[in-house]
């Protein structure tokens, strides 16, 4: 596995180890239940799944996507390639409605579980944001996080890793 050498770059892998993480287990729960057999509103797996839902989905798709477009794929653009960063960017707007509707419809479980139509619909957008986030963090991770290890240089890795920060405190 790859070695980060900055703490910008740190950051962003241990994030998507936790959204790695969720992944999994969203991905495990919706296999063993089905998409036509909705849990029991006082699951206690599913509701912390839920609950991770609601909070690591608002922070990747809100704070770490915006930070990487903002910060990030300008300065990949200008050292290394345009295009890497144009794709990312186009799988972030793919990806964000679709983990905007599932963290809607966690957030709704949360407070009147699930039926029939929902649990289907959650099953569907659940499978298709796991199918998408895991390849698109497998591209950042193979290939745009080690370039970044080699066109930051350590005053901007402490410059970058204090914004990024101070996105997630928001």
């Amino acid at each position: 596995m790859y070695d980060h050498r900055l703490n910008i770059t740190r950051a962003l892998h241990n994030d998507h180890l936790t959204t790695l993480a969720l992944l999994e287990k969203l991905e495990t729960t919706l296999r063993r239940i089905g998409p036509g057999n909705p849990p029991e509103k006082d699951d206690v797996m599913v509701s912390a799944i839920l609950n991770d839902i609601r909070t690591v989905m608002e922070a990747e798709v809100t704070g770490h996507f915006a930070f990487e477009e903002e910060h990030l794929f300008p300065r990949f653009a200008e050292h290394v390639d345009h295009g890497i960063p144009m794709m990312l960017q186009g799988e972030h707007e793919t990806i964000r409605p679709i983990a905007a509707r599932l963290r809607e419809l966690a957030i709704a479980a949360l407070e009147n579980g699930f039926d029939a139509a929902s649990w289907a619909e959650f099953s569907d957008v659940g499978m298709e944001l796991v199918e998408r986030e895991v390849f698109h963090i497998q591209k950042e991770e193979m290939g745009f996080l080690p370039a970044l290890d080699q066109i930051i240089d350590p005053e901007d890795d402490g410059e970058l890793t204090m914004a990024y920060a101070e996105i997630g405190a928001k």
